[in-house]
């Protein structure tokens, strides 16, 4: 089945809210130029009723390994995301299993036009990771671009290790995403917001209900 991250939390109910719908990961951002950013005080606060079954993931780009450290020990994180080119050195730094982030990107065609093409960490690096998120390449939005990208860069691609969709998901979209693409999880911030850093709980809901109406078809890879 689908797992369901919800990312950017920056309430306690809001992180309250997403366990009780069956969230599989709880996301906090620690980037510091992120407008939802937590710091790790903080998110020792929100992870603190977050129930053993759903894992903690920490989200940073250009913070060093001393704050990362930090945010692992005060929030107990499970994971780390890395929103940043992926290197030998973060997997032997980092003292968590790490999701690495790939990029969709478009750029310009000689003669005019736009072409798009999909860019992830060598194999040799995802081996050693838990999971391979996409991600739109937006970089003015740090820790997740809250676009989404064209989908068919994904299709009949696969890695050595479970992916994760991200980019532009919402309640009205995601069902088509995860019957297309059969992600292994799917990872939503402003998709389900009212207004940045504030979930939506009527979103949110219809979010699950549609990935589950969606796994109804079919098991996710």
């Amino acid at each position: 089945m689908t797992e369901v991250k919800i990312c950017g939390l920056t309430r306690g109910s809001d992180v309250e809210a997403a366990c009780d719908l069956g969230a599989a990961y709880v996301g906090f951002n620690f980037s510091a130029a992120s407008p939802l950013r937590v710091t790790p005080e903080r998110a020792r606060d929100l992870a603190a009723s977050v129930p053993g079954r759903v894992r903690r993931v920490g989200v940073f780009v250009g913070e060093g390994y001393a704050e990362i450290e930090d945010a692992i020990s005060a929030a107990s994180l499970d994971l780390v995301q890395l929103h940043r080119t992926l290197r030998a050195e973060d997997l032997e730094s980092v003292y968590r299993p790490i999701i690495a982030v790939g990029r969709a990107e478009t750029h310009l065609l000689l003669g005019g036009g736009h072409g798009a093409r999909i860019w992830a960490p060598s194999e040799e690096l995802l081996l050693r990771c838990q999971a391979l998120l996409f991600d739109a390449a937006v970089t003015e939005k740090p820790g997740g671009s809250g676009v989404r990208f064209d989908w068919t860069l994904l299709e009949g691609k696969s890695w050595p290790v479970p992916f994760f969709l991200a980019g532009g998901l919402t309640a009205e979209n995601i069902a088509g995403a995860v019957m297309r693409l059969r992600p292994a999880a799917v990872d939503v911030a402003s998709g389900v917001e009212s207004a940045p850093g504030v979930k939506d709980p009527d979103r949110m809901r219809r979010f699950f209900d549609a990935v589950r109406r969606a796994d109804a078809g079919g098991e996710a890879r």
